[in-house]
């Protein structure tokens, strides 16, 4: 009896400590954000270091910018390595997406960029991101004259 108890237990805290981990945090923020538009709170809310003084400094119209994603639809979240030292992570990762104009797929892309996560207070926050490799297929012909 004592130890299906210590069994259950150690499942649970398990599943709820990866509901914390940096890779969950992270996939959680970009999927939040694909197909949606975010407020600045919310946002505030997932970053330190030096994504919150960009985010900070940055004005409503740039933020609106950023914010808008509702032409885009997810296609993939894949981590590829992630490499962790006591409350500093750095994962390297891939998002797919579709790009949509006027209710169509024009675009196709991947990204490939390396997050820095840093652990404040037992909760995983997203300190830096950086852009490693984009891809973007057109799924149309490109007009240049519009």
């Amino acid at each position: 009896m004592k130890s299906i108890f210590s069994i259950i237990l150690f499942t649970l805290v398990a599943c709820v400590n990866t509901e914390n981990s940096p890779e969950s945090v992270l996939q959680n923020f970009v999927e939040a954000r694909i197909g949606k538009v975010v407020d600045r709170e919310y946002v505030l809310e997932k970053v330190t270091g030096k994504m919150l003084q960009s985010f900070e400094n940055m004005s409503d119209l740039d933020f609106a910018k950023f914010s808008d994603m509702s032409n885009v639809k997810t296609d993939s979240f894949k981590v590829l390595s992630k490499s962790c030292q006591d409350k500093k992570c750095f994962i390297t990762y891939s998002v797919g997406y579709l790009t949509k104009k006027d209710d169509k797929v024009v675009f196709s892309s991947e990204v490939k960029k390396i997050a820095e996560m840093v652990q404040v207070a037992a909760k995983w926050l997203i300190a830096d991101v950086s852009n490693i490799k984009t891809y973007h297929e057109s799924l149309e012909s490109i007009n240049a004259l519009e």
